[in-house]
């Protein structure tokens, strides 16, 4: 099975907001505010999710810096 374009796309957009959602309801005030700082910026709107979905350099950083605060030790 072959994935599109337009799917692909669908699928990381879905992913950066998953990844925000987890992130602003850590209930951890210094992870998120690493996140709104050099990833998805406060109050965001759907064009700023966009950008990290559409360009594959952006969505990859995204991803390890996420998988960085995600994996945070107090």
């Amino acid at each position: 099975m072959t994935i599109t374009k337009e799917e692909m796309r669908k699928t990381r957009l879905d992913l950066v907001h998953q990844m925000h959602d987890y992130i602003m309801n850590t209930g951890d005030e210094e992870i998120y505010e690493i996140w709104l700082r050099d990833a998805i910026p406060d109050c965001p709107c759907e064009e700023d999710f966009e950008y990290f979905a559409d360009d594959a350099s952006e969505f990859k950083e995204l991803c390890e810096l996420f998988g960085r605060l995600a994996s945070y030790d107090d």
